[in-house]
């Protein structure tokens, strides 16, 4: 088993790389910085079979300056590679002082982090003291390209919930190009309120309010036909957010598109908080606009 020490600032982010780590089989262990003693875990006998430093340094101020030379010295000595993990007040002068087999600025996924330490260990651990900051950064390209490689997009379908109003029409402009672009469905879908009798039929007021709302889905629908996008439309009648998320589960929809704000002057809820209760329990991605004021305005 591969042992890696990680030298942090953040106890609550090198804990969350402890455990990303370890779930891939390493034996890891921490070491926090101490503004006072900053190579005071030098003294750590974990040090001596470390087979591969993650060194986060998250700051770089004043105070911090004078530590961060002497570290970068220090790691010139390590005959175990380093991945170092800094912020973008970093300067090339600096990470090139470091010497890393990797650098990964923040914020950056877990996925490619890993994907580092996987590769470094294929390598053998290896140290590469002749590398340049331009190979450094080139192969941190190639990786990323390696794991979105591997990703085939699934996009069939996009619901996109509207309320009649312009403010939630804005999204459409966005729906339809992306539809155009990836040769997506685009279903539009609108819910009669009904909240408290989810489970009855509507009422002959609520029947003909869906009937009304059809021939204007009905209208939208043709307009982005017109486009090139295939689209289709569909009323409910219950708790809006409810029935969005069923019918996002039933269509199926792989996205949900909505703008962050709508609803007439007659909704008992703002777009805003459909939209934030349906991002809230939905687990497909959901896209979210604003509109802008010229909008919000009309």
């Amino acid at each position: 088993m591969h042992h890696i020490t990680i030298l942090s600032e953040d106890r609550v982010f090198s804990t969350l790389l402890v455990r990303n780590l370890q779930a891939q089989g390493y034996s890891v262990d921490i070491h926090l910085l101490n503004l006072q003693l900053p190579l005071s875990f030098l003294a750590s006998p974990s040090t001596w079979d470390t087979s591969l430093w993650v060194l986060d340094l998250n700051w770089f101020n004043d105070p911090w300056a004078r530590t961060y030379p002497a570290l970068a010295e220090w790691s010139t000595t390590l005959p175990q590679p380093a991945v170092l993990l800094v912020d973008t007040s970093w300067d090339a002068e600096l990470l090139k002082s470091f010497r890393a087999a990797a650098i990964l600025t923040k914020p950056f996924s877990i996925v490619s982090f890993l994907q580092v330490v996987k590769r470094l260990k294929s390598e053998g651990w290896m140290t590469p003291h002749q590398r340049s900051q331009g190979d450094l950064e080139m192969e941190l390209k190639e990786r990323s390209s390696l794991i979105f490689k591997e990703w085939t997009p699934t996009y069939h379908r996009i619901i996109v919930p509207l309320d009649g109003s312009r403010l939630a029409e804005s999204i459409l402009p966005v729906v339809a190009t992306i539809a155009s672009a990836l040769s997506l469905e685009v279903m539009l879908f609108h819910v009669v309120p009904a909240e408290g009798q989810p489970a009855r039929a509507p009422t002959p007021s609520q029947r003909k309010a869906m009937e009304s709302i059809g021939e204007y889905l009905e209208g939208l629908a043709m307009q982005l036909k017109t486009h090139g996008v295939m689209a289709g439309w569909r009323v409910a009648c219950g708790p809006p957010v409810e029935d969005i998320v069923r019918y996002a589960s039933e269509a199926p929809a792989d996205l949900i598109a909505m703008s962050t704000h709508g609803m007439g002057a007659n909704s008992r809820m703002p777009m805003g908080s459909i939209a934030a209760a349906v991002l809230e329990q939905q687990t497909r991605p959901v896209l979210l606009i604003k509109p802008d004021q010229e909008i919000a305005q009309l």
